[in-house]
């Protein structure tokens, strides 16, 4: 079954004919102390990257992603990152 927060991420891709991955590129490349660097080889997956930019999330939808994965209430050690 998927999480919670992947069913979130499905809904809204398919409000803006996305994919979750892409959904989830948009959101991560709004916050300026997150740095997105998807990698991969295939040119299907490039393609799917590329469509996480360039369109909007609703400030409903931001919200309802960061209620859906919520920050970590505690510092992550440097070394486990």
């Amino acid at each position: 079954p998927r999480s919670a927060g992947g069913r979130v991420l499905a809904e809204i891709a398919k409000r803006h004919g996305r994919t979750p991955r892409q959904v989830a590129l948009n959101f991560l490349t709004r916050h300026s102390c997150i740095f997105t660097i998807p990698k991969t080889t295939h040119p299907d997956r490039v393609k799917e990257n590329s469509g996480g930019v360039g369109w909007e999330l609703t400030a409903d939808e931001l919200a309802a992603i960061n209620y859906a994965f919520p920050p970590p209430d505690h510092d992550t050690p440097l070394g486990m990152i």
